[in-house]
């Protein structure tokens, strides 16, 4: 019979050599990487991902909304939407921030911009998708949100609510997409 004092004793025990080998396994890839995690710098280790995960239920926003998680206030995340999923980018502020090469998707659904290859085009940067051939937009953003999905750095943070899309169908854009292939 084993008795409650050794039970946590033994208990204790399993503790102390998982905590000396995680040590012992962080201070070796700092020697050899420079980095505590071997130099993963993914989700896993960001701290927000770790909050959003066990404390914060998803986000759930209108368009308006979205637009404050542009990266242009301090402290904010930064959110891309496709299709109505939004993304946290904020691991790729360089990108996605201010003055970065794809900021013009934070804080917006750009899921026409994404099949179309425009992004230099306002109208371009809807989430309406009409006069758009089918087969284009399943590939298109079925790439984009396995891109976003499947990344380590980013995460689906919630949904935006969509409104109906009203009015002119936005015009085609001249946009090649992929300039210099036929």
């Amino acid at each position: 019979m084993v008795r409650a004092s050794s039970a946590f004793t033994s208990t204790i025990d399993i503790l102390r050599v998982l905590g000396g080998v995680l040590l012992a396994n962080a201070l070796l890839s700092w020697w050899f990487t420079g980095s505590s995690t071997w130099g993963y710098d993914g989700k896993w280790v960001d701290y927000r991902y770790l909050k959003h995960l066990a404390i914060e239920s998803p986000v759930q926003l209108t368009l308006e909304e979205l637009a404050k998680y542009n990266g242009d206030t301090p402290g904010l995340p930064i959110y891309v939407s496709i299709n109505g999923t939004v993304y946290d980018v904020t691991k790729s502020a360089r990108i996605y921030g201010p003055g970065g090469a794809y900021h013009v998707f934070s804080g917006k659904d750009s899921a026409r911009a994404f099949v179309t290859g425009c992004y230099d085009k306002e109208d371009e940067l809807t989430h309406d998708l009409r006069g758009l051939d089918p087969e284009e937009i399943e590939d298109q953003l079925g790439g984009w949100v396995r891109f976003f999905s499947k990344n380590s750095r980013y995460w689906v943070a919630g949904t935006v609510e969509l409104p109906e899309p009203t009015g002119e169908i936005p015009s085609p854009c001249d946009h090649q997409r992929y300039p210099g292939h036929a």
